[in-house]
């Protein structure tokens, strides 16, 4: 399964040309925290649904969810990198770094539409499940082709500088 490696890393923090345009939306204010700009779960919660977005994209339907198989969410790496205040158009693009047997992984970019600047990038691994056994589960040959179409159309020609990103640390 393809799980490719990047011979470069981007050297700034945007999403390259062939990434998928995945939601558009208008922070409202009642997604503003107490500091004035947009709360932790809202960038949570649009990525989410870029997220789906995506996955329908590929292929991913009702019909196949209704067959016993969805992904599910099983890591995330969310990073702001400025901030976001009520009123900022949104847009949010996916890219597909990769998958394998039972996983997917892809990056998210989310962009002031009016500015054209990243806002935040979310890093993303699925589980391929088995939903009545509620187990991880191979990938049939429909999903598979869906994934390597995927692969082929909204992989990013670079690394995103931001690709597997830690949380730092703070000594004692």
């Amino acid at each position: 399964m393809p799980s490719p490696t990047f011979t470069t890393t981007a050297v700034d923090e945007r999403p390259q040309e062939n990434a998928l345009l995945t939601l558009e939306a208008t922070v409202d204010h009642q997604w503003i925290d107490y500091n004035g700009h947009m709360t932790e779960w809202q960038y949570y919660k649009v990525l989410a649904d870029a997220g789906e977005n995506f996955l329908r994209a590929m292929g991913f339907t009702e019909d196949y969810r209704l067959k016993g198989f969805s992904f599910f969410s099983v890591e995330g790496h969310l990073r702001n990198l400025r901030e976001c205040r009520t009123g900022t158009p949104l847009r949010v693009f996916t890219e597909m770094i990769g998958y394998d047997d039972v996983r997917l992984h892809i990056y998210q970019y989310v962009v002031d539409a009016a500015k054209d600047v990243v806002l935040a990038t979310g890093e993303h691994l699925m589980l391929h499940v088995d939903t009545a056994r509620r187990r991880a589960a191979p990938i049939d040959h429909y999903m598979r082709e869906c994934l390597s179409r995927a692969l082929e159309r909204w992989k990013p020609h670079q690394a995103p500088k931001g690709l597997g990103a830690a949380t730092r640390r703070v000594s004692a």
